[in-house]
């Protein structure tokens, strides 16, 4: 293997000697021909032999052989795509812990340079309100990207900070945008700035689940399988033309988390491929048809609360995996003290935890049963649970988890 990496080195050295002889000799753009062929010959941005000399120089001989027949392949009149260069420079736009994966593949990735890495300011954290820095900030150090910004507000129109923030933006020559879980608005003269195109990864099949929770709506609205699609941006929402999708089935126990794992071990190798293969005009872009569209709403704490005596299994189940992350699925003691059927209950053990959220952390189901028990409620009138389900951790705010049974034996008379 190292003789084979060395060989690879060397001839790529060797064939970059044999390109400048050309260069000075035969290049009807930089030798001797170019005396008199006037102006710019090769169609392509770099021209063909100093892009083969940077391909050498960064990828080494056997790589270079495969772009060097595409780029001789691409040599004809009726080719538009004439930006080719040998790799992409990139500006990262993420806030989010859960995408640092995409930020370091794409960082070791050599098709790419990622130039500058922009993510949320640094905040004060937990009860002494220390200042930590965003972790997309540190893996962008421990990467060695020195370039990092963390603006409060992008949009160079409002202040001359901003405005210094777009000009130097401007000036890193960027061929891509990538932005993933930002958090902020990007007004359309950033957008304007990448060569190439602003990217954005969305986490369904668009336009289905447009908006700001489109992992969640996957379970609220039971689907078995997902995709992601890889878009290009403009100053609307979720409405830009598509580039690529994945596609990916859904098994019965996953979460929320389940998924965004899956995303981070499968996105970003999908990702890095989709732009390199739309940078170089492999694969072209596609229009939402609007008609089709969905709209999904953020999420909020309230949307967690679930009715364990009334509502059937199934949508408790649907959001239990939606809700896994946050808000989680909880519900109050009172509810049970208004519900008809179980009027009799007078009073509880501990009267102190009427007022608290009583949170489900976690749900083990017999899937083989689900289908003829989910119409059913979670608990019956004597608060055993539905068959189908084996056990539930159940948290009280302040309090350890513990399993059903211990709940319904310390808390229900």
């Amino acid at each position: 293997m190292n003789l084979l990496k060395y060989t690879n080195k060397i001839l790529a050295k060797v064939f970059i000697l044999f390109i400048k002889i050309y260069q000075k000799l035969l290049s009807p753009d930089l030798g001797i021909p170019s005396l008199w062929l006037k102006g710019k010959i090769c169609i392509h941005t770099p021209h063909c032999s100093e892009y083969w000399i940077k391909v050498l120089n960064r990828y080494w001989f056997i790589p270079w052989i495969f772009m060097t027949m595409e780029r001789i392949w691409q040599c004809n009149p009726l080719n538009t795509h004439t930006y080719d260069p040998d790799h992409f420079k990139v500006v990262f736009f993420s806030s989010a812990p859960i995408w640092v994966n995409f930020l370091k593949q794409l960082s070791q990735d050599n098709r790419f340079d990622v130039v500058w890495v922009v993510t949320a300011p640094d905040k004060p954290v937990w009860r002494w309100l220390q200042i930590q820095e965003n972790i997309i900030k540190t893996t962008a150090k421990n990467l060695w990207i020195t370039n990092i910004n963390t603006p409060e507000k992008i949009n160079p129109d409002k202040s001359q900070d901003w405005k210094d923030f777009s000009n130097w933006l401007q000036s890193l020559n960027a061929d891509f945008l990538v932005v993933i879980a930002y958090g902020k608005i990007m007004p359309q003269s950033i957008l304007d700035i990448a060569k190439v195109w602003p990217i954005n990864v969305h986490g369904s099949l668009l336009p289905k689940y447009r908006w700001a929770s489109p992992i969640q709506s996957i379970f609220l609205n039971w689907d078995n399988k997902t995709w992601i699609t890889v878009m290009l941006m403009n100053s609307k929402m979720d409405e830009w033309d598509m580039i690529k999708k994945l596609e990916f089935e859904i098994p019965f126990e996953w979460t929320t988390l389940d998924i965004i794992n899956k995303f981070s071990e499968t996105w970003p190798k999908f990702l890095n491929d989709t732009v390199w293969e739309y940078g170089k005009g492999r694969i072209s872009a596609i229009k939402q048809n609007d008609d089709e569209a969905t709209y999904c709403q953020k999420i909020e704490k309230e949307d967690g609360i679930i009715n364990i005596y009334t509502e059937n299994l199934e949508s408790i189940y649907n959001k239990y995996r939606a809700f896994y992350l946050w808000p989680k699925i909880w519900f109050t003691i009172e509810n049970w003290k208004t519900c008809p059927d179980f009027s009799g209950i007078e009073k509880l053990k501990n009267e102190n935890v009427l007022w608290k959220r009583i949170i489900i952390e976690e749900i083990k189901i017999n899937p083989e049963i689900f289908e003829q028990k989910k119409s059913l409620p979670l608990i019956d009138k004597d608060f055993n649970l539905n068959n189908c389900v084996i056990d539930i951790m159940i948290k009280l705010e302040g309090k350890k988890a513990i399993s059903w049974q211990e709940f319904k034996q310390g808390y229900i008379n």
